[in-house]
């Protein structure tokens, strides 16, 4: 089990405003910079002075007892789930956002309480090894109605075509360097380079062959696009 502190210790709320300077009490007369912060234990937004932030004297909206959370859900075993979630989905310095939150993936509003998000996946995690959550429909956000568990294999089928993809094809791409067109895909996270081609549709097909010859769950080009 991990540590508290090490939980914990990139979890200093999030400023998401302008920052401003006010009076911190009726009878103060120098003006204290406050901001609107992010709670990241629970997702509530809430007033204070950034430097009780900057000094860590305030973690959170509250919502913290002495080292424990009032939900209590520190330690469960899908909360670092739930944390990465959110992190790739609305905190641009997180290192998936572009590819997440930056191209306008969302969680949906009842699982932005992670007391929500625990009970489905205690409800529906199948409690084998190698499973882990997954979008159904790789354009849409995190929802009950749009996630499972899924193995590394499943999640290779569900793969989405990459942003700077020119064919039109998932798996095949032109290498300019080259003056060929290339296949691959990917499986149990490794990606599995089948060959350049002097043609788009020679590629697609060695694509398809190779998974077909492999009995490999993949989806075929052929089947989607009507080639």
């Amino acid at each position: 089990m991990e540590d508290i502190e090490e939980v914990e210790k990139d979890m200093k709320p999030r400023l998401i405003g302008e920052t401003w300077r006010k009076y911190p009490t009726d009878t103060s007369k120098q003006k204290a910079i406050y901001g609107l912060f992010e709670c990241q234990y629970c997702g509530k937004e809430f007033e204070t002075q950034v430097n009780d932030i900057k000094s860590g004297n305030i973690r959170s909206c509250g919502c913290l007892v002495g080292k424990n959370m009032t939900h209590g859900l520190t330690y469960n075993k899908f909360y670092k789930t739930w944390k990465g979630m959110r992190g790739r989905c609305i905190n641009p310095k997180d290192k998936a956002y572009k590819n997440y939150g930056g191209r306008g993936i969302t969680v949906c509003e009842e699982w932005m309480d992670v007391t929500n998000f625990v009970a489905w996946a205690e409800a529906t995690h199948p409690n084998i090894e190698g499973v882990s959550l997954d979008r159904i429909d790789n354009d849409a956000g995190y929802s009950p109605e749009n996630c499972r568990w899924a193995d590394a294999t499943t999640q290779a089928i569900n793969q989405r075509m990459m942003k700077n993809n020119t064919s039109g094809y998932v798996g095949v791409g032109f290498n300019k360097s080259k003056g060929r067109w290339e296949a691959s895909l990917k499986l149990n996270n490794i990606y599995k380079y089948i060959g350049r081609f002097k043609t788009i549709e020679e590629a697609v097909q060695a694509r398809d062959n190779y998974i077909i010859e492999n009995k490999l769950p993949h989806k075929l080009s052929t089947l989607n696009t009507g080639l």
